[in-house]
C-alpha cells in the first residue's frame, strides 16, 4: 500500500521534472552560441597583434565552421537525444569493464612465475593466498555452467588457449595460474553474455523500427520510482557533460586548423578535468588553462596551453536564468531523495515480511524460555 502511494507520488512529480529539465536544456541551447564565441574571444585576446592579423584571411571561414558546429550540437541537446547518448555511455562503461577483466587475466597469466619451494619455517605464517594445496575446498565457489552451454564454453576456451586445459603433473591439483584465469575468464564471459544479449535485443529492435534506441526509450521515458527518477536525472546530466565536451573538442580542432591555438588537448584530459581528477589554472568561463609537464634535461619545465571547454557549471555561473532553473532541479532532487529513503524503508519492510511468511511462518521470532 505504501509503495503504491510512493509510486503515485512519483507519477505526479514526473511531468514537473520533465518540464523543468526541458526548460533547463532550452536555456542551454539558447546560451551555448554566445558562450562559445565569448570563450574564443578570450583565446584571441591572449594572442599577439601580429598573430591576430595573420588570421584575418581565414576569419570568415572559421566563423562559419564554428557556427555550424554549435548549431549542430544545439539541435542534439534535448532530453530524448541525451537519453540515447546516456545508453551509449552505459555500453561504453560495460565494455571497459570487460576489457579490464581481460587485461587482468592476461596480466595474471604473464606475471605468475614458478613458485620456489622454501624450507618450512618453524613459525606460523598468515597470508591471504587461496588454499591451493586443497582444491576440494574451492568446490562451490566457482559457479557450475548449465549443461547446454558447457560444450560451447569448452570449445571457446580450447580455441583461445589450448594449453590452459592441460592438467598439471599432479593430475588432481589445480595450479594458481589456472584458478586465476578461470575466475577472470568467467567474470569476463558473464559480462560478455549480458552485453551480447543486450546488443542482440537492440539489433532486433533497430531492424524492426530502423531507428536509434529512441524506440526503446519511448515507452519508458520517465521512470515510476524515486530511484529511477534520480537515475534518470543523473543520466541526463552526464550525457549533457559529454555533449558539451564533444562540441568543445570539435571547436578546438577548428581553432588549431585555423592557427588560433598551437596544440590540441586529447579528449582524455578534458574528461579528467570534468571529473575533477586534473586541476586547472584560473581562466575565464569555458576556457581551460593547463600546464603540461615537459621532461627536458631533467628540469621541471611545463608548457602552458589553453582551449575551449564548455561546462554546465560555468554556463550557470554566467546566466541567472540557467542558474535559477538548476536551483529548481535541485529542489526536485531533494524531494526525490526524501521519497527514496521512504521507498527503501518500505522495500526493506516488504522483504522482511516476505521472509517471515516463507521461512518458518508458524515459529515465533523470540523463543519462549520455560
Amino acid at each position: 500500500m505504501q509503495l503504491a502511494r510512493l509510486e503515485e507520488r512519483c507519477h505526479s512529480l514526473a511531468p514537473h521534472l520533465y518540464r523543468e529539465q526541458a526548460r533547463y536544456l532550452e536555456l542551454v541551447r539558447w546560451i551555448l552560441p554566445t558562450a562559445v564565441k565569448a570563450a574564443i574571444r578570450h583565446l584571441l585576446c591572449s594572442l599577439s597583434p601580429l598573430h591576430r592579423a595573420s588570421l584575418s584571411d581565414h576569419q570568415k571561414v572559421l566563423q562559419q565552421r564554428i557556427d555550424a558546429l554549435v548549431q549542430r550540437a544545439s539541435s542534439m541537446i534535448t532530453i530524448e537525444q541525451l537519453l540515447v547518448l546516456a545508453v551509449r555511455l552505459q555500453d561504453e562503461e560495460r565494455r571497459s569493464r570487460v576489457q579490464q577483466f581481460r587485461n587482468l587475466a592476461d596480466r595474471a597469466s604473464s606475471s605468475v612465475e614458478t613458485p620456489v619451494v622454501d624450507a618450512p619455517s618453524p613459525g606460523i605464517e598468515l597470508g591471504l593466498d587461496l588454499p591451493l594445496e586443497r582444491p576440494d575446498l574451492l568446490e562451490g565457489l566457482l559457479p557450475n555452467d548449465p549443461p547446454s552451454a558447457a560444450e560451447d564454453q569448452l570449445d571457446r576456451s580450447e580455441a583461445t588457449d589450448p594449453q590452459s586445459l592441460t592438467p598439471p603433473d599432479s593430475g588432481s591439483e589445480l595450479s594458481e595460474l589456472e584458478i586465476l584465469r578461470s575466475l577472470f575468464v568467467m567474470a569476463g564471459e558473464s559480462l560478455d553474455q549480458v552485453e551480447s544479449s543486450q546488443e542482440s535485443q537492440s539489433g532486433l529492435e533497430s531492424g524492426d523500427s530502423n531507428q536509434e534506441p529512441m524506440a526503446q526509450l519511448s515507452d519508458q521515458l520517465m521512470p515510476s520510482t524515486a530511484s529511477g527518477l534520480l537515475s534518470w536525472m543523473d543520466s541526463v546530466d552526464s550525457a549533457l557533460i559529454r555533449r558539451l565536451r564533444n562540441v568543445s573538442h570539435a571547436v578546438n580542432v577548428e581553432l588549431m586548423r585555423a592557427g588560433v591555438t598551437r596544440s590540441l588537448l586529447p579528449i582524455q584530459l578534458l574528461d579528467a578535468v570534468n571529473s575533477g581528477q586534473l586541476p586547472s589554472q584560473s581562466a575565464p568561463s569555458n576556457v581551460l588553462r593547463l600546464t603540461l609537464p615537459l621532461s627536458l634535461a631533467g628540469d621541471d619545465q611545463g608548457m602552458d596551453t589553453a582551449c575551449v571547454l564548455m561546462r554546465p557549471s560555468e554556463l550557470e555561473f554566467d546566466d541567472h536564468a540557467l542558474r535559477r532553473s538548476r536551483s529548481q532541479l535541485r529542489l526536485q532532487r531533494r524531494d526525490l531523495s526524501t521519497l527514496l529513503l521512504k521507498e527503501r524503508h518500505w522495500l526493506r519492510r516488504a522483504s522482511v515480511r516476505e521472509v517471515q511468511n516463507d521461512w518458518w511462518p508458524n515459529q515465533p521470532e523470540t523463543p519462549q524460555l520455560s
